[in-house]
C-alpha cells in the first residue's frame, strides 16, 4: 500500500462512528471527512467534486423544467471527460480517486438523461460522489442502489463483523501476499532469467505483475468494501474469481467487473446498437478500458490486442481445445488467459 492509500484507509476507518450518528446524517458526515481529506491531499481534486457534486444537480433540475436534458448532459458529460483526460496528460497534477468519480459522474449524467433517474439532490449527490470507502479504488457504485441503502441501512453486528474480516482478509491479501510473497517471487524470477532471452523474460515477468495485481487490487477492494458494509452500505463487488475464467471474455467479466458492466452498459450496448456490430462494441468497450487507465499510445495498442484475444478465444480457440478432455480444459483456461494478458507487454514493446 501506498501512503496515500494507507491515509484514505485509516482516515476511512476513523470515520466509522461517524457513519453511525444518524441513517443519512451519518453517511454526510462521512462525506464531509471525504473532502477534508480530498483537501488536504489534492485541492483540486477536491474543488472538482464538490463544485461538480453542487452543481450537477442543480442544472439537472433546471434543465428539467426547461425541457434541456439532452443540451446538458452532451455538453456536461464532454466537460468531465475532458477534465479527466487533462488531469491525465498532465503529470504534475495530483488526481485522487479521478479514474472513479469520472465514471461516477458519467453514470449520473447518462442515467438522467435517459429518464432513469430524477436529478438527484445536492445532498443525495454529494453524498454518493464523496462515499470515502470506495474513494481510492472504487468499485463503481450507482446511484439508485447508494441511496436506496443509505435510506434503508441499519445498525447489524453480524454484518459489521463481516466488513472487520474483509478489512483484515484484504490487508492481509495486498500487503502480505502480493507486496511480499508474489513482489519476492518476481525479483527472483527477474534474477533467474537475468540471462534470458529479453523477450521471455519480459513475458515472465509481466504474468508475475498481473497475479501481484491481482491481490494489490482485489485486497484494497476488499479493504473499501469491508469498511463501506461497517458502515452498513452494501457496496457491488469488484472481482468474481477470475482465475476460473473459461475464456477471455469471461475472465473480464469477473475482472474488475464494476468497470467491465459500466462499459458494457454505456459502451459496448450503445455503440453495438448504432453500428449492429458486436465487433464495434467490443473494440470501443475495450478502447474506453484501457485509456482509463492511462492515455496513451501504449494503451490504444493495448485495448486492440484484448480485443484480439476475445475474438480468438470466442472463435479459434474452442476448436482447438475441443479434442481435449473437459476436465483438462479448465485447468489449462486460466493458464492460456494469463498468458495472452501477460504477452501484451513484450509484444506492444516491440511495436513501440
Amino acid at each position: 500500500m501506498t501512503a496515500l492509500s494507507t491515509l484514505v484507509i485509516l482516515a476511512a476507518l476513523l470515520a466509522v462512528p461517524l457513519a453511525w450518528l444518524g441513517r443519512e446524517r451519518g453517511i454526510d458526515l462521512v462525506a464531509l471527512v471525504c473532502a477534508a481529506v480530498l483537501a488536504w491531499i489534492s485541492p483540486l481534486s477536491a474543488a472538482w467534486v464538490v463544485g461538480l457534486g453542487v452543481g450537477l444537480p442543480l442544472a439537472m433540475r433546471l434543465a428539467e423544467r426547461n425541457g434541456g436534458r439532452a443540451p446538458l448532459a452532451g455538453v456536461t458529460a464532454l466537460v468531465v471527460l475532458g477534465v479527466f483526460a487533462a488531469a491525465q496528460l498532465s503529470p504534475g497534477i495530483v488526481w485522487i480517486g479521478g479514474a472513479f468519480f469520472t465514471l461516477r459522474q458519467l453514470h449520473v449524467i447518462a442515467e438522467w438523461w435517459m429518464g432513469r433517474i430524477a436529478a438527484p439532490s445536492v445532498a443525495s449527490h454529494l453524498r454518493y460522489q464523496l462515499f470515502l470507502p470506495a474513494l481510492f479504488v472504487g468499485p463503481v457504485h450507482h446511484l439508485p442502489a447508494f441511496e436506496r441503502q443509505c435510506q434503508r441501512r441499519r445498525w447489524d453486528l453480524p454484518d459489521f463483523l463481516n466488513g472487520a474480516e474483509r478489512v483484515l482478509i484484504g490487508a492481509f491479501s495486498a500487503e502480505f501476499i502480493g507486496n511480499v510473497m508474489i513482489a519476492n517471487l518476481r525479483a527472483r524470477v527477474g534474477h533467474a532469467m537475468a540471462d534470458s532471452n529479453a523477450f521471455l523474460r519480459d513475458w515472465a515477468i509481466s504474468a508475475m505483475d498481473w497475479i501481484m495485481l491481482f491481490f494489490n487490487f482485489a485486497g484494497m477492494t476488499a479493504i473499501a468494501l469491508g469498511i463501506a458494509l461497517m458502515m452498513g452500505v452494501r457496496l457491488e463487488e469488484n472481482f468474481n474469481r477470475p482465475w476460473l475464467a473459461k475464456d477471455l471474455l469471461d475472465f473480464w467479466s469477473r475482472w474488475h467487473m464494476s468497470l467491465t458492466n459500466w462499459c458494457r452498459d454505456y459502451i459496448y450496448r450503445p455503440v453495438m446498437a448504432l453500428t449492429r456490430s458486436t465487433l464495434a462494441g467490443l473494440v470501443a468497450a475495450m478502447l474506453a478500458i484501457g485509456l482509463w487507465h492511462e492515455i496513451s499510445f501504449y494503451y490504444v495498442l493495448w485495448s486492440f490486442w484484448q480485443t484480439l484475444g476475445v475474438v480468438l478465444s470466442r472463435t479459434i480457440m474452442p476448436n482447438l481445445a475441443s479434442p481435449l478432455p473437459p476436465g483438462l480444459r479448465r485447468m489449462l483456461a486460466p493458464l492460456a488467459i494469463l498468458a495472452w494478458l501477460a504477452l501484451a507487454r513484450p509484444v506492444i514493446g516491440l511495436l513501440l
